[in-house]
């Protein structure tokens, strides 16, 4: 169920997957210490380490602990496709192992059974066959629904192993007051050492406090009662942050930790007109009326004075600049009004005479608003009227995947680092219900340059080179409006060390050490 921030913030102290990112974005080992893939490109194997313990616990018995095998890898991925579990993360093996999805239906009438593609060689060997190739895997098994649990947590403590979390990670759980604090030991057997060869990690132990209200959060960050916090408040980010995004006096003495999150934002537009919704306008019709609508959008100017330097304009292409796979040499959408009044005449509209007023829906949100409010002003100063229509976000997104909008805000948030998970968004087959294409573009070209881009058998700057065509190809078909990337900002007070931040969003405190260099610190407190 860790398929929200704060879950997965906390899960990944307690637990490891067989891989894991590293701040540069490589897929490098953790649980597994090597793989291999056969020339057809659906059969990963998998060499283990033998040298990982799970945590001190008395659901192993008199023993307290055990060594991590082959077969808790086996029973974590069934656990993941098992119906009785009803978790959130049955998408990510259901229709990519072997046998899963015929394994999934038959545990919902109680059968048990194995996945026919998944097979324990030995203790320290496992073998996972795919359905057919899927390059990114390996990006897929970083993400949380593939940590490793041990099969003996969840037989005694069942429902309450949530309260009760046991892995193989740096830190072990201790206590949880619910919406209180949350508290974690240092694991004493864990398997990893810094380049000195100094066992990981440095912190005896990390408390997180739940508070509702970030400005309080914040002041009493300031008065030295955490160490951290993992976010802002946006009404008091004005008196923290110059424009630019660096810290104003007297918080500069505070270290600020950025790095461009693997998200956009966006407006889509419905191009399927077999919707009623995409008959109301001729946006899903009038390439060049959706190009004019990117050409008209500052997004400099709404980075700068609306985001506070929060953010990085959207200007290439769908991939945010943190993406394996990003490059530069993608040109997207500059702002410039009178490239778009060209455009909006060459559509049939000049200076917008004859074009329908627009509705672009949001969902409730002061900062979606006043950007939406900005991109309002600059598109009327080119002839585009449109209304804004705001409702709860629920709804919002539900009118979205049915298809009842014809211009709308979103985003995407990358689910793991690999920048298929972004142009999936773009292919044909995952047309909304049935995937996160909720535009409904359908062209040949891009499915092909993506069905060529799955086989691991390819480099992964092939595989880029494939992804970057596609997004070249997107960009002139304009089925979004590309407005920003996030930035990811976390506030340290000067005695943290080690603290590093990536376009993940993830929360890595194996490293992290208190003054003075050299020692442990006692105790680390954040603010989730």
């Amino acid at each position: 169920m860790a398929g929200y921030r704060g879950a997965i913030w906390a899960g990944s102290q307690i637990f490891n997957g067989l891989v894991e990112t590293d701040q540069s974005g490589t897929i490098v080992p953790c649980l597994a210490q090597s793989w291999t893939v056969d020339p057809a490109g659906t059969t990963w194997t998998f060499s283990l380490r033998t040298d990982v313990w799970f945590h001190d616990d008395p659901c192993f018995g008199p023993s307290r602990t055990r060594r991590f095998t082959a077969h808790d890898v086996q029973y974590t991925f069934e656990r993941i496709c098992d119906a009785s579990t009803k978790t959130t993360g049955l998408w990510v093996f259901r229709t990519r192992i072997d046998g899963a999805s015929a394994y999934h239906e038959a545990t919902k009438t109680g059968r048990s059974g194995r996945i026919r593609g998944i097979t324990v060689v030995n203790d320290s060997t496992i073998r996972i066959t795919l359905t057919k190739p899927f390059a990114p895997f390996l990006a897929l098994l970083t993400i949380p629904y593939a940590w490793i649990v041990p099969r003996e947590a969840i037989h005694t403590y069942g429902s309450e192993f949530a309260r009760h979390p046991v892995g193989t990670g740096p830190f072990a759980f201790e206590s949880w007051k619910q919406d209180v604090e949350l508290r974690l030991r240092r694991n004493p057997r864990y398997f990893k050492s810094d380049s000195v060869g100094r066992r990981l990690p440095y912190l005896e132990t990390i408390a997180v406090t739940f508070l509702r209200d970030r400005k309080n959060e914040f002041l009493e960050f300031i008065r030295g009662n955490y160490d951290m916090v993992t976010s802002i408040d946006n009404v008091i980010a004005a008196t923290i942050f110059e424009a630019n995004g660096t810290l104003r006096a007297p918080y500069d003495t505070l270290r600020a930790h950025r790095a461009a999150a693997q998200s956009v934002e966006y407006y889509g537009m419905l191009l399927d007109t077999a919707f009623p919704a995409a008959r109301q306008t001729p946006l899903a019709t009038n390439r060049l009326l959706r190009q004019a609508l990117n050409y008209a959008i500052d997004r400099h100017r709404i980075v700068t004075y609306l985001l506070g330097g929060r953010g990085i304009p959207a200007s290439y292409g769908v991939l945010p600049p943190t993406m394996p796979g990003f490059s530069n040499s993608v040109r997207g959408y500059t702002y410039d009004p009178d490239r778009a009044r060209d455009l909006l005449a060459s559509a049939g509209y000049p200076n917008g005479k004859g074009l329908p007023e627009l509705t672009l829906q949001l969902g409730n949100s002061d900062k979606t608003a006043a950007v939406a409010e900005a991109v309002q002003q600059m598109w009327r100063e080119v002839g585009i009227r449109v209304n804004l229509r705001m409702i709860d976000f629920p709804q919002h997104l539900a009118q979205v995947r049915a298809g009842d909008l014809h211009l709308w805000r979103t985003s995407w948030l990358g689910d793991y680092p690999d920048p298929e998970n972004f142009l999936a968004l773009f292919v044909s087959t995952y047309r909304s219900p049935n995937g996160p294409n909720t535009t409904r573009l359908h062209r040949a070209d891009l499915d092909s340059l993506y069905a060529a881009a799955l086989h691991p058998a390819r480099s992964f700057e092939d595989r880029a080179a494939l992804y970057n065509r596609m997004e070249q190809i997107v960009l002139d078909e304009a089925p979004w409006v590309l407005l920003y990337h996030d930035v990811n900002i976390r506030l340290t007070l000067p005695s943290v060390h080690g603290f590093s931040l990536d376009g993940s969003d993830r929360l890595i405190l194996e490293h992290v050490s208190k003054h003075p260099v050299g020692l442990l610190s006692r105790n680390q407190r954040s603010a989730f």
